[in-house]
């Protein structure tokens, strides 16, 4: 590993820990935005894993125009590993994290330090917008500009039901919850697979509704990336929330019913596309643990999941193959059960 340093006289009073993996036409944005914060004790690390374009030299050329930031650079490309990295030279009190193709607003670092205090809490998270190529934005949050305190089970339900985003890029954590978390290296989907783990160390946690986050929709970025391994990851990662929610008892009844039957499908879906669009024999272990997995979830009480949902599973867990033939070699475009 190599480290460039350029180190300010006072301690900061935020780490903010940005990844950079060939996103040269977007990190001077990213960065800016992050300079020009209403609050200035801010300590940046750019953490280039492995980029094959201009921004290594970018992130060389802002450690020395700008004393708060701190450059690593990697020889591997991964974000989770980046991440830990940069955890590990933080020295602020609260680190908080940026995806290098996106940006953010001017205040949101000094409100949501605010709202952290204020409420001593351990986590503090705000809403987000989707920026698109013709720059309109969008934000599925009413967006009040009120602060709440939540419970630990509050927010759990609300990321396990999609209403608030799992993103590490959304939330200010207290430095020392990543004493017993570090994000899970060498995998894809790694917020959606590990930010509950996170959370449970929360015991008070703040939510600002104010859309501070910008995530700048792109190709080539992996949520748009459709490859077989991809697609393995993001069933990985929802299997693992499957086990969170029945391990932490979060639902019951309808609810857990409705919960596990949409996430149950959503992995159902995955495993269905990568078996149309690779063959078996250059993805056999992804393929056979994935039907492993769904094999597991045949085990639910007729209280966990939808019947149709069931036969489906039992369907695809069983008879996989023939599905694959015909979907594979003869461009059949959907199963029906």
């Amino acid at each position: 590993m190599h480290l460039c340093i350029e180190k300010g006289l006072e301690m900061s009073i935020v780490s903010v820990i940005i990844p950079v993996h060939n996103t040269a036409d977007y990190l001077r944005k990213c960065v800016e935005s992050v300079r020009d914060q209403s609050l200035k004790d801010i300590e940046i690390i750019l953490v280039d894993n492995l980029s094959t374009d201009d921004s290594p030299a970018m992130c060389d050329a802002y450690a020395k125009l700008d004393s708060r930031i701190k450059v690593l650079h990697l020889p591997v490309a991964d974000l989770s590993t980046a991440r830990n990295a940069g955890i590990k030279e933080a020295t602020s009190e609260y680190i908080g994290f940026i995806d290098s193709d996106d940006h953010i607003s001017s205040t949101m670092y000094e409100e949501m330090v605010d709202a952290l205090v204020r409420n001593q809490a351990d986590m503090t998270y705000c809403n987000f917008c989707y920026e698109y190529p013709d720059m309109h934005t969008d934000s599925p949050y009413p967006n009040s500009g009120e602060v709440h305190l939540c419970s630990q089970r509050e927010v759990l339900k609300e990321m396990m039901q999609e209403k608030m985003s799992c993103s590490a890029c959304t939330k200010l954590f207290k430095r020392e919850l990543f004493d017993s978390f570090l994000f899970p290296e060498g995998v894809l989907y790694e917020d959606r697979a590990a930010m509950h783990q996170c959370i449970l160390l929360c015991q008070r946690i703040a939510w600002v509704d104010k859309a501070f986050y910008f995530y700048v929709e792109r190709q080539g970025s992996i949520c748009h990336t459709v490859k077989p391994m991809n697609l393995y990851h993001h069933f990985l990662s929802e299997f693992a929330r499957i086990q969170f929610i029945k391990e932490q008892a979060l639902f019951e009844g309808k609810e857990l019913y409705v919960e596990l039957t949409r996430i149950i499908n959503i992995c159902f879906a995955l495993f269905k596309q990568i078996l149309s669009m690779t063959k078996v024999m250059y993805f056999r272990e992804p393929i056979e643990d994935m039907r492993q997995k769904l094999k597991i979830l045949l085990y639910l009480s007729k209280e966990e999941i939808e019947p149709r949902c069931y036969k489906r599973l039992r369907k695809i867990v069983y008879f996989w193959k023939p599905y694959y033939f015909f979907n594979f070699y003869f461009k059949k475009k959907d199963w029906r059960p």
